[in-house]
């Protein structure tokens, strides 16, 4: 039964990456938080899809102030 809940790490990355672009379902972010739950490669997969987004947020502004 549980097995049926949590998502495989190939549809995990897969929502870890769209998170980043639109909002989840709730059923969907509740079964993503599920598997990163007892996922730790997922999680760090999801924590650098994180990162990376912050990270080019922040170009323009690096670029802007580099053109002063």
């Amino acid at each position: 039964m549980i097995h049926r809940l949590i998502y495989p790490c190939e549809q995990a990355a897969k929502l870890s990456s769209r998170a980043m672009e639109q909002a989840l379902t709730m059923p969907e972010r509740v079964r993503l938080r599920l598997h990163l739950m007892m996922c730790e490669r997922c999680t760090n997969f999801s924590r650098q899809i994180e990162f990376l987004r912050r990270a080019s947020r922040k170009i323009p502004e690096v670029l802007e102030n580099d053109a002063d």
